[in-house]
């Protein structure tokens, strides 16, 4: 089926590299204006043109031009996000920074480039020539890649009367799926993650909303990859709720130069309730006062690499006591023969609290008044978890104040420190009623 884009092609030619510059144009006289006025001054840029391209953009399909400045000694420069770009008719697209974006609508259109009070401009074909054929290979010509790493494939769209053109297509794997991918299918970047063979088309549709498909390309992934790191943007120890990047590198026969396949590679963690892992931002969470040990693991091709890290909640300023019922802080008491549950508030040091806090707590009954006889002391406890203990044969007859003490201790048992230097414990008074 002929298309009717063909009527186009016989005046492509007359479009071809139909320059125009202008050395003093008018300008926008805004900001921007002001902005290319002092960059062309610094680097000297005297006159400027829209580099040599073949005028012809598909319909369906985008291209970068770009806008070239040259000083007294030719030297060059590219302006493309410097300088301003329009159309004469918005309608055919958009441009930005030079990728023009066509919207579907044949016809011509003049491209039209500002730059310090300089303008050049061009005259853009809009074709929509039946798409024919679909070549693939690689972009430097290669014919294998190292695992884990990514590589750059190409495809040329040609069109009814040999033209070619960028074209929007599609990449897939048609075998060996399962080592390699595109991440996106619309670009040629091939993304692999095991060693084996493997084979992809690109593929457009028609005016006539048929695939063209291109000749499978056989491509080999190599088992080179001998090692991995991984190493984060941060230190080794941790308090929850820092966070940090994390990169993955894959050593091969060349051990003094790793390649970074952070993008190919699975991040995970043992255990995983200690980092939250988003991409490949950490996050450390669950921490304990002594420090918990988690090992970040990156994997990719059958090898896997680790790093250690020590997660530690954060920094605590202080702990206070409370009544686990009602939350009191003063005026607890206690009867011979029942027990009263006791708990710790943390507050941290950027003012967090943190109720019913366990970690590394270490609690104590101090009778430092001397009101319970030396015998009877036994008869008086606390467990672990704070709860205190009154035997109903302690028999004191008359009403008794002791203290609990709680502690957050090191793994060395030793009461830690705050910022400040002062140890992260607390006491309260209890008062002990006879039956």
């Amino acid at each position: 089926m002929r298309s009717k884009g063909i009527r186009f092609l016989s005046t492509l030619a007359l479009s071809a590299s139909a320059l125009t510059l202008i050395s003093c144009g008018g300008g926008d006289g805004d900001s921007a204006r002001v902005e290319q006025t002092v960059d062309a001054s610094k680097n000297g840029v005297t006159s400027i043109a829209i580099a040599s391209n073949a005028g012809i953009v598909h319909i369906k399909g985008d291209y970068q031009f770009n806008v070239i400045g040259k000083n007294a000694e030719s030297k060059e420069f590219n302006l493309n996000s410097k300088a301003t770009w329009k159309l004469s008719d918005a309608s055919f697209g958009s441009i930005k920074d030079g990728l023009f974006k066509a919207a579907g609508k044949t016809g011509q259109v003049s491209l039209i480039v500002n730059y310090a009070g300089m303008t050049t401009e061009q005259t853009i074909s809009l074709t929509d020539a039946n798409l024919k054929k679909v070549t693939v290979k690689h972009s430097s010509g290669a014919t294998s890649v190292d695992e884990c790493q990514n590589t750059t494939f190409t495809a040329e769209a040609e069109f009814e009367g040999g033209i070619t053109l960028p074209y929007p297509l599609t990449w897939k794997i048609t075998e060996g799926s399962g080592i390699a991918s595109f991440k996106d299918k619309n670009t040629g970047t091939l993304s692999t993650t095991n060693s084996g063979a493997i084979k992809i088309v690109a593929s457009g549709v028609n005016n006539d909303n048929q695939e063209i498909s291109s000749d499978a390309l056989g491509f080999t992934v190599n088992d080179e990859l001998t090692a991995i790191t991984v190493t984060n943007s941060k230190t080794t120890e941790w308090r929850d709720g820092d966070t940090a990047t994390v990169t993955i590198k894959g050593i091969y026969d060349d051990a003094n130069n790793p390649i970074d396949i952070t993008a190919n590679a699975t991040l995970s963690a043992t255990p995983a309730s200690l980092l939250k892992i988003e991409g490949t931002k950490i996050t450390a969470q669950n921490g304990t006062a002594n420090g918990s040990t988690v090992a970040l693991k990156g994997a990719c091709g059958g090898i896997e690499g680790t790093q250690e890290l020590v997660i530690k909640e954060r920094q605590l300023r202080s702990i206070e006591i409370r009544n686990n019922n009602g939350g009191a802080t003063s005026n607890l008491s206690v009867s011979e023969g029942s027990n009263l549950n006791l708990d710790v508030t943390a507050t941290y040091a950027d003012g967090s609290t943190k109720d019913d806090y366990t970690s590394n707590v270490f609690w104590e009954v101090d009778d430092r008044n001397n009101t319970i006889p030396d015998d009877r002391e036994s008869r008086i406890s606390i467990s672990s978890t704070g709860e205190l203990r009154v035997n109903s044969d302690l028999d004191l007859g008359s009403s008794a104040i002791i203290y609990v003490v709680a502690e957050v201790r090191d793994s060395e048992g030793n009461v830690i420190e705050n910022s400040s230097g002062a140890e992260v414990t607390d006491d309260i008074n209890i008062t002990i009623n006879p039956n």
